[in-house]
Parts: structure tokens; C-alpha cells; sequence
């Protein structure tokens, strides 16, 4: 933690919770694990700089760490430190000739801030929590960002579940000025799509070379701080790359995967071909209901704001049997279906897009009258009449139309009386902005954009660093390398998604590298099995149920009367994913309200 003390005021940056190094200054009192002190500058950080010695060699001195080092770049360079850093990091640098602090996370917020600002004082740290031991009057719940949750499973940057509390966008940095509390945000690095028509083997040549000279990047960073490693493998194509990458460069590698006794969602089989492939170490663990509600309270304690992603639990069961291995650091896969368009809806835009091909007369004149005067019940033009309203649906909506609260309506979710309190908020509003950040770039690419700054940014990293992390593992991410986003941002839009096949282009630069049965499935990766075990298994449906539908429930009072008991019914009818999917996030929500009373503070 650092504490900054300006004259009278106290204003205090939190980014860890270690009191290892205390600084004190004329005008600041400062404490932390990493830290450097000059007279000029000090610096504390949580850093993985993957380019250590080529910044050394610019600065002309030998660092002796991360903190040290980027004081000395600082000094030389200033502002535009943190685009020279490659990899993660979050820091905090006091520039004591100007009385003023600033404050950065990496390119995709693999080290995340968040911070409090008014103009008397500034708080900063990587954990919500830190900020709230500093000043616990901070936590007024946003109405807005409960409705992020409920649509999307977290809450997208800058908001959090707290209405003074925001995060720091992913490629951001902060200056504070000791006259000046409130904060001037800057952008240093965004991802600029740029269509470079070279030819298709220029990208199947090059894809496997960035991503090799990513995973050794890596893997020399990791060998230098003493770390043993692994990596993930889910049994699809990006953990299976990393793994093989980690299996060429060292001649060995250890590989942990997660399965489940649920037909269709088990996906060991996958995992165990390309272990066999890569002559891996390979380490399973089946996860089990049981497993599921032990983990419920490391889960709801491990993150500072509700998140809902279930994948969260098989994660952290995949992190622990690594630690039990003997491994420090796992490397991952995520990010490659964001770059290179691996996901199912990138396939399924892709029809709806189809549609607007058809001449408008057609469209206006003809189908969509038809389609409305159709009958009821016949099954061949209800979906025929679903198909054309969603593709009407403009983007980025039509990209979320599929989620709850844009699928449901919020009228039908929360009870009036939350709705009050929303002011109109368009729980879409986030994206279009994003949407709008990205010009002159084919429909897809907006798409990966979004994707990239939330599902990366506010979802997936989440969800390993902060599971894994409560195992006892560092996670390092190669395919979020920044030249690799930035080659990709190159491709034509065509060799990501080409008609409905995914990782078009990906898939046959790696052909001769991945077994055939991983380039021909379909993804999957960690996904819990839910919905079908709140359903079948006693365990799982009697804690949801005594959870959810007990009078002494503490989220009840936000949803209409009548929601969640009418979400059983449904589930319990239909079997549908949708359903189960919905009913974990309120579990979660309210496990996690137990814990921060969040339903009294929204009430209040």
C-alpha cells in the first residue's frame, strides 16, 4: 500500500496490501513491496516487464528492478513510458519535482486500477477492497452497474458495483496534481485496425512466429524470477498453441485441464490429444457438484464487486492442481478468439448480416409484411419471423440482444421501485460507445473491439488472474502480447471469420503445428455445467433453491415479485441454458450481497 500525504490533507494510494518499504518525504509518506526512491522520483509497481534488459539498454544503466527501472525511464522519457513497457503491470510513479503523481495499467488491464477521486483527495489501488479500508463511506451502490451485472454477468470499465469508484480503462494512464485532486486521464495504446492487403501467407508465416517469440518472452521472464510453469489446456486452439509453443521452445511441458461427469460439456477427450500430441506432463481433475458449493464462498469472497462468470470454479480448481504440481506460473490462452474471431457469435452475426444482402424491396416490400400476418404455431416462420427481427436489431445491440436483461426486458426483471432509481439507463449505452471508437473497419472488427476492451478486459482476465491467484498462481497471457494484437489488427476481416468458419486464417497457419481433431472442433473451453446440475443433482438444487427463494433473501426486494420463482419454473420446463445461466448469477449476487449488504444499500 502507499500512503501520499499532501501538507494537511490526507490522500492515500492503495495498490497492494504489503507494507514492505516506507518512504517518507518532505510532502509524502509512501509504502509498497516494489519501490524505488530518488530525489527526483519514486516509483512503486506491480510489474512483468517481458523487455527488462532492451529498456535497460536504452536508459544506459542496469535496473535492479521493475520499480527502479521505470524511475529511471521515467526520468528520461516521461509520459511516454509506459507505451516503451511490454507486458502487465499497474504503477504508481511520484514525480517530486512537479508535486504530482502518475498512475497506469497495461494495455488490456491485466493488472487492473481503480481509483477514487474529488478534489480534496485521491485514492488508487489494484483492489476495491483497499480503497474501502481507507475510506469505508465509499460504498454507495450504482443501480446502473447492477444491471450491467445482470446482463452481462460483470460490470464493463469504468464502472463498478460503487457509484464513486471507477476503474482505469485498459491502455490508460492518470495524472494528479498535488494542487489539483481530480485526475486527467490519457490514452497511450488502443487497438487501430488497419486492413494490409500483403496476401494470405504473409499471416499464416507470421501468426506462429509472433506467438512462439511471445510464449519465450514469457517463459524468460518467468525462468529469470525462479518460476516453475504450466499452462491451461482446455482442448481447444489457443491453450493448445500455448502449450505446444511451451513444449517446442523447452522440450517439456506441463498442461492441467478440468473436466465433468455431463455429457456435453466434458471436455477431456480434446485435452488429452493434444497433451498426447505434444508429449506433455498432463494433469485432469473432474470438478463435482460438491466442488461447486465449496468453492461458492472462495468465489463470492475473491472479487470485489459481484461476477457471475460460472467458469470462475473450474478455473480455480484448474489453478489449484497446478499448485499441487509444483507449478508458479500458468500460462493461458485468452485473447486469441478476440483477435483472430473465434467466437460462436461472430459466426452467428454473420447470418444475421446475410439477411441485408437481400435488395431492400425484397426485405420492406415483401418479407417482413408476410411474416407478419403469419399465423401462430407454425414453427418454420416463427423462427423465420424471430430471424428478421433480430437482424433488424442495429449493432452493437443486435450483439447483446441474446443477453438477459436485453432478451427479457428490465420492466420484467426488477421490481419498480429499482427501476426508479435507473434515471432510463440503456444498458447497451456502454458498448455503443465503444462501437463508435472504431471507424473505417469492416462490421466484424467493431465486434472484436468490444469484445476485446469488456469480455477480455472485464471478464476472462478477471476470472483466471483473480481464481488463480487465490490458488496461488500467476497467470501470464502470450496471445495478449501487443505486437501479436497488433499484427492481427491487420488481417483482413476475411481471414478472422470466413462465412460461418471461425479462425479462418488462425487454423491454417498453425494446421501443420496443432493435431486435426483441435483445428476441427468447435470451442468449449472451462463452461460449468450449471443449469443441468441445478436441475438433476439434489446438492446443488436445494442449496439454490433454499438460497434464492428464502423469505429472508437480501436480493429479492431489487427484482419483481414473482421473477425469480417464475425463472425455476422455467428452467425446470425448458432444461434451457438461459435459464440456469440467469439463476447462478442471482446465486451469486446473492451470496455476495450477504457478504456487503449490498440490497440494504441499493434500498437506502
Amino acid at each position: 500500500m502507499i500512503s501520499i500525504a499532501f501538507k494537511e490533507r490526507l490522500n492515500i494510494f492503495a495498490l497492494d496490501h504489503s507494507d514492505k518499504h516506507i518512504l517518507k518525504l518532505p510532502w509524502a509518506v509512501i509504502s509498497g513491496e516494489n519501490l524505488y526512491d530518488s530525489e527526483a522520483v519514486a516509483v512503486i509497481s506491480d510489474a512483468d516487464i517481458y523487455n527488462f534488459r532492451e529498456l535497460c539498454t536504452l536508459v544506459g544503466d542496469e535496473a535492479h528492478d521493475p520499480a527502479h527501472l521505470i524511475g529511471l525511464f521515467y526520468l528520461k522519457y516521461g509520459l511516454a513510458t509506459f507505451e516503451k513497457i511490454r507486458g502487465a503491470f499497474s504503477i504508481c510513479i511520484v514525480d517530486k519535482r512537479n508535486e504530482k503523481l502518475i498512475v497506469a495499467t497495461d494495455r488490456f488491464g491485466i493488472k487492473p486500477v481503480v481509483y477514487y477521486a474529488d478534489e480534496k483527495k485521491f485514492i488508487s489501488g489494484a483492489r476495491i477492497k483497499s480503497i474501502l479500508s481507507v475510506q469505508p463511506d465509499l460504498n454507495e451502490f450504482d443501480h446502473r452497474a447492477l444491471i450491467d451485472y445482470m446482463n452481462l454477468s460483470a460490470i464493463p470499465t469504468p464502472k463498478t458495483i460503487y457509484r464513486k469508484i471507477k476503474k482505469l480503462p485498459p491502455g490508460y494512464f492518470m495524472v494528479i496534481a498535488r494542487e489539483k485532486m481530480s485526475p486527467v486521464l490519457s490514452k497511450y495504446y488502443d487497438i487501430e485496425y488497419k486492413d494490409e492487403r500483403k496476401g494470405e501467407d504473409h499471416f499464416y508465416e507470421n501468426i506462429p512466429r509472433y506467438i512462439e517469440e511471445s510464449v519465450k518472452t514469457i517463459l524468460d521472464h518467468e525462468h529469470a524470477r525462479g518460476h516453475r510453469t504450466g499452462a491451461f489446456l482446455s482442448g481447444g486452439t489457443d491453450s493448445s498453441t500455448v502449450s505446444g509453443m511451451i513444449k517446442k521452445l523447452t522440450g517439456s511441458v506441463k498442461t492441467f485441464s478440468i473436466g465433468f461427469d455431463e455429457p456435453g460439456y466434458n471436455e477431456l477427450g480434446y485435452a488429452r490429444i493434444a497433451a498426447k500430441s505434444f508429449g506433455a506432463e498432463h494433469h485432469e481433475y473432474r470438478v463435482t457438484p460438491d466442488d461447486v458449493l465449496k468453492a461458492l464462498d472462495i468465489i463470492t469472497d475473491a472479487y470485489d464487486e459481484p461476477f457471475g462468470n460460472s467458469s470462475a470454479v473450474p478455473t480455480y480448481y484448474c489453478a489449484s492442481l497446478a499448485k499441487k504440481h509444483g507449478v508458479d506460473t500458468l500460462l493461458a490462452g485468452d485473447g486469441g478468439d478476440e483477435i483472430f474471431g473465434g467466437n460462436e457469435r461472430y459466426a452467428s452475426d454473420f447470418i444475421f448480416r446475410v439477411y441485408h444482402r437481400i435488395p431492400s424491396c425484397v426485405r420492406k416490400g415483401l418479407l417482413e409484411p408476410f411474416m407478419s400476418v403469419v399465423p401462430e404455431g407454425i414453427s418454420f416462420f416463427e423462427k423465420g419471423g424471430k430471424y428478421i427481427r433480430r437482424a433488424n436489431i442495429p449493432h452493437p445491440d443486435r450483439f447483446f440482444s441474446y443477453h438477459p436483461v436485453m432478451a427479457l426486458g428490465k420492466e420484467a426483471i426488477f421490481s419498480p421501485d429499482f427501476l426508479n432509481g435507473l434515471n432510463g439507463y440503456d444498458a447497451v449505452s456502454w458498448a455503443r460507445e465503444l462501437y463508435a471508437n472504431v471507424r473505417n473497419t469492416d462490421e466484424l472488427n467493431r465486434l472484436l473491439y468490444i469484445d476485446l476492451k469488456f469480455t477480455i478486459t472485464d471478464n476472462d482476465l478477471r476470472k483466471v488472474t483473480v481464481t488463480s491467484e487465490r490458488a496461488g498462481i500467476h497467470v501470464a497471457y502470450p496471445l495478449l502480447d501487443h505486437h501479436i494484437v497488433d499484427f492481427a489488427a491487420t488481417m483482413p476481416a476475411e481471414l478472422k471469420v470466413k462465412g460461418t468458419y471461425l479462425r479462418y486464417g488462425f487454423k491454417k497457419a498453425l494446421k501443420d503445428f496443432l493435431p486435426r481433431e483441435i483445428i476441427k472442433k468447435k470451442k468449449h473451453g472451462f463452461g460449468l455445467p450449471i443449469g443441468v446440475w441445478i436441475r438433476t443433482k439434489k446438492n446443488i438444487s436445494s442449496f439454490v433453491r433454499d438460497t434464492l427463494l428464502s423469505s429472508n433473501s437480501a436480493i429479492k426486494p431489487l427484482f419483481k415479485d414473482g421473477f425469480i420463482e417464475e425463472l425455476f419454473r422455467m428452467h425446470e420446463a425448458t432444461g434451457a441454458a438461459f435459464y440456469g445461466d440467469i439463476i447462478w448469477l442471482l446465486l451469486i449476487l446473492e451470496l455476495w450481497s450477504r457478504k456487503y449488504s449490498l440490497a440494504q444499500k441499493l434500498d437506502s
